[in-house]
């Protein structure tokens, strides 16, 4: 073991940051050999995990280092944020290919306000169409000047498919780690924080911590805020059941009497919330969308709220499946429900229905998020109009190389590809999204008409059936 595993320093706890698929969780998939990658809908991660591994290096370099997964659209930028306070240093993964991003850039400027060290990964290094030097450029003009520049920043090259730079990268982990001498203070009064929250069916809520000082017992009395909680299980990362948990180390505490906020610290006394009463919005002359929203696990669910502007009257939000309350709260404020990877019971459906309240249901947040500003723009500006270019009905479904392609029947106009589209289902319009391609039998097609049938795709994807109806417009 290198220094920072011993009694007297506490293991690192590393932050892996970047753009939506440039590659973080696929390497970290590679780092601890399990296949966590290929299970995250929409290509990206959905909430934030975290794992302590033992690493064993070629040159027989041993360590241990706690890794922290952060999700990488935009809306998450307050879950980066708080996941950079928590760590002491920061992996910003770069695709080889793609280079400095939107979603990078927002990475960098959680880095930065954190004040913590950071190690590039430029990942996907094994493509064709890699262009290292112009990504150290874009980093020099971020004022994260590479090592080979002058400046502080390691800057890697890595490839989760072949394995190449792994190495370094986790010999770079653990260098800066010794020279940061992380203390280990297990005696100190308990401090953790939540980086995840849930309630969980069979064990009630559960909360994701990972220990910053103190140790963490099984039977302690604890406390996120005024929420208490009699610690009556530890799990390790690797599902194992624990009696202790000393710092750095991410565990998931069962006992908590309601879901705790992700983001809070557990300490071992009570802490009253300050409430700040002095500012106040007017929202009466501000036209505001109503809208329930239950997701799968707390982290997300705050991360929806706060991406959303004052334009979004949330009436109520929840942790867990949807539920006949949350319809009947959606029908008297006449609000859609959106659910974000929870199920939705037949019996609620059939139930919404009745009520008149549509329910929007995904898997992938951002497309969640965008359909919400869609419809908030319609809101406040209604002089916008939509000129529609063609219409077609869903016929059919089939699948070529495990892709789900609508078999359309246009029937007005003309549908061509890159097109905007609503998709509407009983006369309701529950998506909107693009055309992604458009084919007859084996030819490709930039467009089609009237009274032609083709097999169409999606992009992004939506949960299409049959007898839903397709309008493509322009505003």
């Amino acid at each position: 073991m290198t220094e920072n595993t011993t009694n007297k320093f506490r293991p690192p706890i590393v932050a892996v940051m970047g753009h939506i698929d440039h590659g973080k969780t696929s390497l970290l998939d590679k780092i601890r050999s399990a296949n966590v990658a290929k299970k995250e809908a929409g290509g990206i991660t959905q909430h934030i995990s975290s794992y302590q591994t033992e690493v064993k290096l070629k040159n027989g370099q041993t360590g241990v280092i706690t890794f922290i997964d952060t999700p990488g659209h935009a809306a998450f930028s307050s879950m980066r944020g708080r996941g950079a306070h928590v760590t002491d240093l920061a992996v910003l993964v770069i695709s080889a290919v793609d280079g400095v991003m939107a979603q990078t850039k927002e990475s960098i400027k959680q880095i930065k306000a954190a004040n913590i060290p950071v190690i590039v990964a430029m990942s996907k290094i094994d493509l064709d169409g890699t262009a290292p030097e112009k990504i150290k450029g874009q980093l020099v003009e971020a004022d994260l000047t590479p090592e080979e520049y002058g400046g502080q920043v390691p800057v890697i090259p890595v490839s989760a498919k072949t394995g190449q730079g792994i190495d370094e990268l986790l010999a770079q982990i653990l260098l800066h780690a010794e020279v940061m001498e992380l203390k280990n203070e297990p005696d100190l009064p308990l401090e953790a924080a939540i980086i995840e929250s849930k309630l969980d069916n069979s064990r009630g809520p559960v909360a994701s911590v990972i220990v910053k000082q103190g140790t963490l017992k099984l039977g302690d009395i604890v406390f996120a805020g005024t929420i208490s909680c009699k610690v009556k299980a530890l799990v390790d990362s690797s599902g194992k059941n624990i009696q202790l948990a000393p710092p750095s180390t991410p565990v998931e505490i069962l006992g908590f009497e309601k879901v705790p906020a992700v983001g809070a610290l557990v300490l071992d006394h009570p802490v009253e919330a300050v409430v700040d009463t002095s500012v106040k919005k007017d929202f009466t002359d501000i036209p505001r969308l109503p809208i329930v929203i239950k997701a799968d696990v707390e982290g997300t669910l705050e991360a929806l709220k706060n991406s959303f502007s004052d334009d979004i009257d949330i009436i109520y939000a929840g942790v867990g499946p949807v539920t006949d309350h949350d319809v009947f709260v959606a029908s008297a404020a006449k609000a859609q429900i959106f659910a974000f990877n929870v199920s939705v019971p037949r019996f609620i459906k059939n139930l919404a229905d009745n009520e008149k309240t549509p329910i929007i249901e995904s898997k992938v947040i951002y497309e969640l998020i965008e359909n919400i500003q869609a419809q908030v723009l319609k809101m406040l500006d209604p002089t916008i109009e939509e000129t529609t270019l063609g219409e077609g009905k869903i016929i059919a479904e089939f699948k070529i190389d495990k892709v789900r392609i609508a078999g359309i029947q246009v029937y007005k106009g003309e549908i061509s590809k890159n097109d905007a589209i609503h998709l509407k289902r009983d006369d309701k319009i529950i998506k909107d999204t693009k055309i992604e391609g458009i084919r007859t039998g084996k030819n490709i097609l930039d467009k089609v008409k009237a009274t032609t049938e083709c097999g169409i795709t999606f992009k992004p994807y939506v949960d299409f059936k049959i007898n839903d109806v397709i309008i493509s417009y322009k505003k």
